[in-house]
């Protein structure tokens, strides 16, 4: 990957992915084609508006989670170095695999203690469950963005209906 930002560089990727130049993604947003050049070159910063363009209009979330990353310093990104395979069964099995790592540390936890009174080697296990449910969490969100791209599944339809099942569980606020 050449220099600049992570955002940056799965911007450009994937306006050429759909076939669009500079200027013709410019009109479609409303921005000028210096906003969109300076947002490829990461000169500027990945806007929103742009994130969500490529959410709306071409179903692809890669870019708004790569954007939200650097935004605030943390958080999933795409799978793309050498050992990364995002063909759907490769990636199915990763979340598989990463469900099941995390349950076997999740479960070695005892959470029952109070965060006062645990030993440093029960401190390691809950550092080890956290980052097993990072790699859960990582996997699966690359996982759901691979189905929906390649079943032609809206993200943004899907994560509604993620969020209003919640709702009606009371798990959150409206």
């Amino acid at each position: 990957m050449d220099k600049g930002s992570r955002a940056a560089n799965t911007l450009k990727q994937s306006r050429k992915s759909v076939s669009k130049t500079q200027q013709q993604l410019s009109m479609e947003t409303y921005l000028s084609r210096e906003a969109v050049c300076k947002q490829e070159n990461g000169e500027y910063k990945v806007q929103p508006e742009m994130a969500q363009h490529f959410i709306d209009q071409y179903n692809q979330p890669w870019i708004a989670l790569e954007a939200a990353n650097e935004y605030i310093g943390w958080g999933v990104t795409r799978l793309d170095g050498r050992a990364a395979d995002l063909h759907r069964s490769s990636v199915k099995d990763k979340a598989s695999e990463e469900l099941e790592e995390a349950l076997r540390a999740i479960k070695r936890v005892k959470t029952s203690l109070h965060p006062d009174y645990v030993e440093s080697f029960q401190v390691q296990d809950i550092k080890q469950s956290v980052q097993e449910m990072m790699d859960v969490v990582t996997a699966g969100v690359n996982w759901i963005a691979v189905v929906c791209e390649e079943y032609k599944l809206d993200w943004s339809k899907e994560w509604d209906e993620h969020h209003r099942k919640l709702r009606a569980k009371d798990y959150v606020r409206s």
